[in-house]
Order: structure tokens, then C-alpha cells, then sequence
């Protein structure tokens, strides 16, 4: 999970350091959106996405980086599922991109007696 928010948050800095960014910003943020479920966000204000571009992003091997491999992304929507979660990207209504990742919440094991 730790490697999940490493990818996020430098996908996120390579977004803000391109030259069509609306400003150098990125938000780290975490909630409880639901009871049992915990919720990690990695907002840009980026370019955002293109529609071609969205409907890609997990896809293995593709890439709207120079010099990347493509396997970012793909890599942690298989981690977040692994671990019963999910990974979605769209672009945030405020100017670039956001990262939604939602996990399971452990929960507290009873203590005995």
C-alpha cells in the first residue's frame, strides 16, 4: 500500500511540474466515507485527463509520460484490489486530476476475558 501512494503522489508531482498545470498544488487527504471502509485521495491541479486518456490509465504498457513504462497505475489497481480496495482516477472539478483510493478498514479484533 505504501508503493500505492508513492506511485500516486509522484504521478501527481509529475502533473503539476508539466507546463499546461494550473498551479504547483497537490492535496494529500484521508476520511472514512463509510463505516469499514477508509478512503485516500491524491488531488493535482494538473492538465487533468483527456477522455482518450481516462479510459486507458489502468491499461498495462500505456503511458502519457515520456520516459514512463506504463505500469504504474496498472501495478496499483492490482495492489488495491489485493487488498479487497479500489483505485479510480478522474479529473477533479476544480482543474487537474484526482486519485480516490478506497480499502477496507480493519477491524479491532475482540479481546477475551
Amino acid at each position: 500500500l505504501q508503493q500505492v501512494l508513492l506511485n500516486l503522489v509522484m504521478n501527481a508531482m509529475d502533473a503539476v511540474t508539466s507546463p499546461r498545470a494550473l498551479q504547483r498544488a497537490i492535496t494529500i487527504s484521508t476520511r472514512a466515507p463509510e463505516p469499514g471502509h477508509v478512503e485516500a485521495v491524491v488531488a493535482d491541479r494538473g492538465p487533468g485527463l483527456g477522455a482518450d486518456q481516462k479510459a486507458r490509465l489502468f491499461e498495462p504498457f500505456y503511458t502519457t509520460k515520456e520516459h514512463g513504462l506504463g505500469l504504474g497505475l496498472a501495478i496499483c489497481a492490482s495492489i488495491a484490489g489485493a487488498h479487497g480496495g479500489t483505485l479510480d482516477v478522474a479529473n477533479s472539478p476544480d482543474g487537474g486530476a484526482c486519485a480516490r483510493l478506497v480499502l477496507p478498514a480493519l477491524q479491532p479484533e475482540p479481546v477475551s476475558p
